[in-house]
């Protein structure tokens, strides 16, 4: 499968998210476990994400994740697998199944989201179909902590680096 740019996602309780999620993902020391009676966590599409969503119906605490399957693949050395899944709530097609163990926050691909509620169910953000935009229509760039310019560390300086050879 070529995992380039395909962005793979994830609706989880606020509460199973730490708050510093994002901010701390580059230090590759949190990662979103999920459930720990499979062998996998069940990631979706942007197509399934209205399917399996039934399950937070009305739950006003949950967020969506998005994560970079490069990244999980390439760098978490995590294994994605389409496979069928009846036990899926919803959504149609095979199911992605992430193997290897929680997925590192290092691997999101943007900031995770509170997903508002109307009328009771979940509203989602403009999500593009798996390999094509950017997955990230709908975030926010002028948010810092959505739009990944400011990380809170320092700026890198090329000059200072160098020095220290």
């Amino acid at each position: 499968m070529d995992s380039g740019h395909i962005v793979l996602y994830k609706l989880a309780l606020a509460a199973d998210v730490p708050d510093d999620a994002w901010k701390t993902r580059l230090n590759w020391t949190t990662a979103f476990v999920g459930d720990k009676s499979t062998k996998f966590i069940s990631v979706y599409t942007a197509d399934q994400l209205a399917g399996v969503a039934g399950a937070f119906e009305g739950k006003s605490d949950v967020m969506v994740l998005s994560f970079c399957v490069e990244t999980m693949e390439q760098e978490a050395d995590m294994k994605i697998k389409f496979e069928a899944a009846e036990a899926e709530s919803g959504g149609a097609g095979a199911f992605a199944h992430c193997y290897g163990g929680p997925i590192p926050y290092a691997c999101l691909y943007a900031a995770p989201a509170l997903l508002p509620l109307a009328d009771g169910k979940l509203v989602f953000p403009p999500l593009g179909p798996m390999g094509s935009g950017d997955g990230r229509a709908g975030y926010k760039e002028e948010d810092s902590e959505a739009s990944g310019t400011d990380d809170g560390m320092e700026a890198f300086d090329q000059n200072r680096f160098d020095e220290d050879d």
